[in-house]
């Protein structure tokens, strides 16, 4: 018996990521749920939410504070239908009210300070899951992806390796309100991909907490797909230890 495995990730529904193992050389083996004939599907989902169209993904604390129940606003929606455990197809197409890991009936917070399309927040494993918007469909600009107007103390350039490891960071309140400024006037493409260059940028935020997203400066691209001017780059670039 040979296996064969495929990971695939798409862009546009960045909510699964998808292991086919198919299995050669079996008389008779049929079709697994959703499936492929010969072929056992694991899905492997990413922990998202989604709702008014937008897919919201969970999203790591470090390194900053974590979300305390005084963080919480009012609750945003309830989880409609869980998908782990119950969804086998990897062609499935994601609903508002879907979620990746939380129960049916699960309550998703609003965060206080941040608008609703930003970010968003469940109990989850005995602590509180920060979710961010990842795919909006009506995202014309920076903004409409990332509330941080106003609110970002110093910018970050971290280590890939381990996420925390600063390598550079800028600290004028001047140049950083000047770069959150063309982050939320630029314009966006979810549709573009990112180069081989990266670099991970944190927003440390008044708050205490972070968003942290990578930047490709080959293509002036800020996850997720805010396309940035090549002032940008220089302003990271020159960040960084010569």
């Amino acid at each position: 018996m040979r296996r064969e495995s495929l990971a695939r990730k798409c862009l546009l529904s960045p909510t699964l990521c998808v292991m086919v193992l198919s299995m050669f050389g079996l008389i008779g083996c049929g079709s697994a749920a959703g499936g492929f004939p010969g072929t056992n599907t694991v899905i492997d989902w990413v922990n998202f939410v989604r709702f008014g169209g937008i897919t919201y993904v969970a999203v790591a604390i470090r390194p900053g504070r974590a979300l305390a129940q005084s963080d919480l606003g009012p609750v945003f929606a309830i989880v409609k239908f869980k998908l782990d455990g119950n969804v086998h197809d990897p062609g499935y197409q994601t609903k508002d009210g879907d979620a990746a890991f939380l129960d049916a009936g699960s309550k998703v917070y609003t965060v206080k300070g941040y608008s609703p399309t930003f970010r968003l927040a469940a109990q989850q494993n005995n602590g509180l899951t920060l979710y961010e918007a990842d795919t909006n469909p009506q995202a014309r600009k920076g903004g409409n992806l990332l509330d941080i107007d106003g609110k970002v103390r110093y910018i970050g350039i971290v280590s890939e390796q381990d996420g925390i490891t600063e390598l550079g960071a800028i600290k004028d309140r001047g140049q950083v309100a000047r770069l959150v400024g063309e982050i939320l006037q630029a314009p966006v493409d979810q549709h573009r991909q990112g180069g081989d260059l990266r670099y991970l940028l944190v927003f440390h935020l008044l708050d205490g907490t972070v968003v942290e997203r990578t930047y490709w400066p080959d293509t002036g691209i800020l996850a997720r797909g805010i396309l940035l001017p090549a002032a940008f780059e220089q302003a990271i670039k020159a960040a960084l230890p010569k």
